[in-house]
């Protein structure tokens, strides 16, 4: 197995790209939890008027009420009931709204749009009880641990102190009336509930960049990994390099074929060799069908002399067809001129074969 100190390059974008396929993605629930409590203390104050408006109606309403005509059948209940649940719905509908918003919107801003099913895929590992007790004594275990424990005492400081600093105007609420009092209580809690919320957005801050820089860590390639992926992506050197010499190879003998039907070969004559074809019949200007250096010059002449195709010296020619001009392109029309003497050469050359006893 491989030593996890060789892990020491960070995560390529394929592999990062994997993992996120995975479901596998750097995000903070705290800072989820932090985040939508922060927003639900910043709209307390027209929650808390939202509240008490509907909670008035809702109990003016019901103390109001004419119980001599209350009709207590199962339908009757069964009304008043539902009215009820209706009530309490739309008094916690607020909350419910900004819990889901915030979550989703800070959970987009951690990992993005993301949709994977591979979390949902049953993983026998997870059911390994060796597994399951290293989990329980990990390093994240106790980094959560000590984490919570954190967050119990500071909210616990903050609690007392505002307790403390509030303490006389708790002491003389009784007298304040019950309206008074309602919106008392509710600035205390906004008060109280704007230092937690910015003690725990802090906590979630820096939980989401430990959270990310484990992710990135557990992500970590040795070099080897890096070979290994390089190869798997381009395919192996080894693999590649004998596909391309069968490439070659094939193109090769392609090039080979057509040279029988060719006119004449071009040389320079050790180095270089091209091969043109001029038919009439076929073609409006010549064409080059096959070119080489070095051995598969040699080899184009070879095949050239076995199906008695005129071979000729033209320096200038072979090196300037070979550079500037493909194989299967026609003869640009700068080359015309000298291509058309060679060509006469070999009518010429043809001519005389014809009276050659």
């Amino acid at each position: 197995m491989e030593d996890k100190a060789s892990k020491t390059e960070e995560a390529t974008p394929k592999r990062l790209s994997d993992a996120r396929k995975k479901g596998r993605v750097a995000k903070s629930p705290d800072l989820n939890s932090a985040a939508s409590f922060f927003f639900f203390v910043m709209l307390m104050g027209l929650l808390g008027q939202y509240i008490y408006l509907n909670g008035r109606r809702y109990m003016e309403n019901y103390f109001t009420m004419d119980m001599r005509n209350l009709d207590l059948t199962g339908g009757g209940l069964g009304s008043l009931f539902t009215n009820t649940i209706i009530q309490y719905g739309l008094m916690v509908l607020p909350f419910f709204a900004i819990g889901v918003v915030t979550a989703l919107a800070v959970n987009l801003i951690q990992t993005g749009f993301l949709f994977s099913v591979e979390p949902l895929k049953p993983d026998l590992k997870k059911l390994n009880p060796i597994q399951g007790f290293k989990n329980l004594v990990s390093p994240k275990v106790g980094f959560n641990l000590v984490k919570n424990i954190l967050k119990l005492i500071l909210v616990s400081y903050i609690t007392y102190k505002n307790l403390l600093k509030s303490s006389v105007q708790i002491l003389n609420s009784g007298n304040i009336g019950t309206e008074k009092l309602f919106f008392f209580l509710l600035d205390f809690v906004k008060d109280l509930g704007f230092d937690i919320a910015i003690i725990m957005l802090v906590l979630g801050v820096l939980d989401y960049v430990i959270q990310r820089w484990e992710y990135r860590k557990n992500l970590r390639m040795s070099i080897q990994d890096i070979k290994d992926e390089h190869k798997e992506m381009e395919g192996d050197p080894q693999i590649k390099s004998h596909r391309m010499q069968k490439q070659r190879q094939i193109a090769m003998s392609r090039m080979m074929q057509d040279i029988p039907g060719s006119t004449v070969v071009v040389t320079n004559p050790t180095h270089l060799a091209v091969v043109l074809r001029y038919d009439t019949e076929v073609d409006e200007v010549p064409v080059v069908t096959a070119k080489g250096a070095d051995y598969v010059a040699e080899r184009i002449k070879e095949v050239a002399r076995e199906h008695d195709i005129p071979i000729i010296e033209n320096k200038p020619l072979a090196r300037t067809i070979y550079q500037e001009v493909e194989i299967g392109d026609n003869i640009p029309i700068d080359l015309y001129q000298a291509v058309a003497e060679i060509l006469a050469l070999v009518y010429e050359i043809n001519e005389k074969k014809k009276y050659k006893i």
